[in-house]
């Protein structure tokens, strides 16, 4: 008896200071960014004269929407303080640009108004590698850590052109909208609470594909 409530006891302090991440740990979220900074950011260059100029008429720039930033990350644990993995990460954004302009034709004295419209259609999509430093707790609910992503970054432009004017074709131009690309870089700083054994939540605090908080759901195999 004596020796059943010995491993009884044993048992239970080995529980109550267990990790939440610990050496061979898989860890696996999925989060969503807030807020999508690049659509605001996209939205104040389309409101520049170096983005106008590049237009015939008086403009109509509408419908912005998009994705706020998506991102998949895995982690195994190298020890109870540190763990690699890798961080992927997409958001896209469109909107719709209607140049109104007047083109005289022969035989006409006032010309006739026309409309071009362009859809753009943008997206953002990362990949890297992602260093944790974790910092332990007694307690495997809880887990703490500093990450950084460190990758590439493609950046996609998209447009489809229309026009009421039957003549016009798709004008090859160039449209600055202040998007970075080619470095992925992405320091947060990360808590992630266990609601059992295997399934969480996390959040993050960082500048990450233009998002400055992360969080979403986790899923954790020892």
């Amino acid at each position: 008896m004596k020796n059943l409530l010995f491993l009884f006891f044993v048992f239970s302090i080995s529980n109550y200071f267990a990790q939440s991440f610990t050496k061979k740990t898989i860890v696996v979220n999925t989060n969503i960014g807030i807020p999508h900074l690049y659509k605001g950011i996209v939205k104040v260059a389309t409101e520049t004269d170096v983005f106008k100029k590049q237009f015939s008429g008086k403009l109509e720039i509408k419908d912005f929407k998009g994705i706020n930033p998506l991102f998949f990350k895995a982690e195994y644990g190298i020890s109870k303080y540190f763990g690699i993995g890798l961080s992927c990460a997409y958001w896209n954004l469109s909107f719709n640009v209607l140049d109104y302009y007047n083109v005289l034709k022969a035989g006409q004295l006032i010309g006739s108004d026309e409309t071009d419209t362009y859809k753009f259609k943008i997206s953002s999509t990362s990949f890297g590698i992602r260093p944790n430093l974790h910092i332990p707790f007694n307690n495997q609910k809880h887990d703490l850590y500093l990450g950084v992503a460190l990758g590439i970054t493609k950046n996609k432009l998209g447009i489809d052109f229309s026009s009421t004017d039957v003549n016009k074709v798709f004008p090859n131009l160039n449209y600055d909208l202040s998007l970075p690309g080619g470095f992925y870089f992405a320091p947060t700083i990360g808590y992630r609470n266990y609601f059992n054994e295997y399934i969480g939540m996390n959040i993050e605090l960082g500048f990450d594909k233009g998002s400055v908080l992360q969080t979403g759901f986790v899923v954790r195999i020892f």
